[in-house]
């Protein structure tokens, strides 16, 4: 199968009757998409928003790798904005003491167990602790050989997030009882092949995040094997692709969804990614983010658990998914628009006094070096009494575009009102706040004129205050205060110097 436009059989919102073959599959499948769509849009945070739309196509396909990309419309790329790749790790090992865990419990009564909610994990007499990592569900089979019990087989957490089922339990202890009858526990250890074909084989009928088996040896001790397979995320976030490299960039180009059966023979495949990531596709789904118009971005799963093939029916939710997914997209670039107007100062495109307010205190409980600087213009009242208050608010933005050029990368510079300035510099201490300061200063006295006009603003400078923390206070309103102290006293003795808080006599600039 190989297409490249969406098919048109009846959409999976509207099944032709409920009485129709395999209804409760449609029914199943569009209160799947009617909860990832309820998921999807309860947010306006932009990351949470990205993890939303990732679990919930985890959920519907199964796919091994997933990706959502933005578009850059300005560089024409497509930005790897949230990805997932999958992680499988098989071990064996052997261990004296009779297993922990659901395992344990299993391959000592013979009795399978499935356990969804975790709470009753401990009902059953197992340590949560066991589990290296929070756990959804639990579902444990024994294996048999000539009529006894040699191990069990453990599953966590199901692959798709829904419960295990009756089904799944059935699935996996006709897979277990099979190898039971077929290879001796040692057997089975020594073939790593075998190993990690069973774990294949069960992965393909019930996907789960972690597989554990665990079989009694000859000698009475217990030979732990197993497999994991986990989704990783970030393994190329950032990484950029011009609209002219690869499928994702034809279907956003196109605006049009494919589903492939085999990537790499599509003369559309870039294989650069594969080469960074080492993840070689083979099944693929892409489809296209679309509001109004407008190119949001893809949506492209990879390579289906278990080695099948995506399905149109696939196709169709992961589209209906991604539309809903632009909407979201869409508000919470809005909301992200207008919170960033909210705190965003008109004039110089610096952060506002709200955002300063805000974020000072959150960045002190990281108990981390921080200095904070505070800047007042000298001079600027001569500016706006000779030329006006128009000529004055140009200057203030110029100000403002000076010193975030100084800014270094994670600094955060404000106006904090009128002429006034203040600049959080983290881990930095007194001494490296100083060379910053200075900057700042230098900066700002070699302002000659006004861009774009021939007014003379030269006699506009700065004076600045320095203080640190924990040294000079060690919370907001402390530090700020020690700071702006630090400033007036560099306007008492002669204006455009640099003056650390209290404590120290150091001053740099002209005096």
């Amino acid at each position: 199968m190989t297409t490249s436009t969406p098919a048109t059989p009846t959409s999976p919102k509207t099944p032709a009757t409920s009485t129709a073959p395999g209804s409760d599959v449609w029914a199943r499948e569009l209160a799947a998409v009617s909860e990832s769509i309820r998921a999807i849009t309860s947010s306006l945070e932009l990351p949470e928003v990205l993890r939303l739309v990732l679990g919930r196509i985890k959920t519907l396909t199964e796919a091994e790798a997933l990706s959502l990309l933005l578009h850059d419309a300005v560089r024409a790329e497509l930005v790897f904005a949230a990805t997932e790749t999958l992680r499988e790790r098989t071990f064996a090992g052997l261990r004296g003491e009779a297993a922990g865990g659901l395992a344990g419990i299993v391959a000592r009564t013979g009795r399978s167990a499935r356990v969804n909610d975790p709470a009753e994990v401990h009902r059953l007499g197992v340590d949560p602790h066991e589990f290296a990592y929070a756990t959804r569900n639990v579902l444990a089979v024994p294996l048999h050989r000539d009529g006894r019990v040699i191990g069990a087989l453990e599953l966590v957490d199901r692959y798709d997030g829904t419960d295990f089922t009756v089904e799944d339990e059935s699935l996996v202890a006709a897979l277990a009882d099979a190898l039971g009858q077929r290879r001796a526990p040692e057997d089975l250890a020594a073939d790593v092949h075998a190993l990690r074909s069973f774990f294949e084989e069960v992965a393909a009928a019930v996907p789960s995040e972690d597989a554990t088996l665990v079989l009694h040896g000859g000698d009475g001790r217990e030979l732990l094997l197993g497999a994991s397979r986990r989704l990783e995320s970030g393994i190329v976030d950032g990484l950029r692709m011009r609209l002219d490299q690869g499928i994702a960039g034809w279907v956003a180009t196109h605006r049009t969804p494919v589903c492939l059966d085999d990537v790499r023979s599509d003369p559309r495949y870039y294989p650069e990614i594969e080469r960074l990531t080492g993840f070689a596709p083979r099944t693929m789904l892409c489809v296209p983010l679309v509001m109004k118009g407008r190119l949001l971005g893809v949506i492209q799963c990879l390579n289906k658990m278990g080695g099948g093939s995506f399905t149109e029916e696939e196709l169709r939710m992961v589209q209906t998914l991604g539309d809903h997914a632009a909407i979201a997209l869409e508000n919470a670039r809005l909301y992200r628009t207008a919170r960033l107007a909210a705190l965003t100062d008109d004039l110089t495109g610096l952060w506002n006094t709200r955002h300063f307010n805000e974020i000072l205190p959150a960045m002190l409980e990281r108990r981390a070096p921080l200095s904070l600087v505070v800047l007042d213009l000298d001079n600027f009242k001569a500016v706006v009494d000779r030329h006006g208050h128009l000529v004055g608010s140009r200057t203030i933005g110029q100000v403002g575009r000076r010193i975030a050029a100084v800014m270094r990368p994670g600094d955060v510079a404000a106006r904090f009102g009128g002429d006034e300035f203040v600049a959080i510099l983290p881990n930095t201490g007194a001494r490296d706040a100083l060379t910053v300061a200075e900057r700042l200063r230098e900066s700002i006295e070699a302002m000659n004129v006004l861009e774009g006009t021939t007014i003379d603003v030269s006699g506009v400078t700065a004076s600045v205050g320095v203080a640190s923390h924990p040294d000079h206070g060690k919370t907001a309103e402390s530090l700020f205060q020690a700071a702006d102290r630090a400033m007036y006293a560099a306007k008492e003795r002669c204006k455009n110097v640099v003056v650390l808080a209290s404590g120290s006599d150091e001053t740099l600039g002209a005096i």
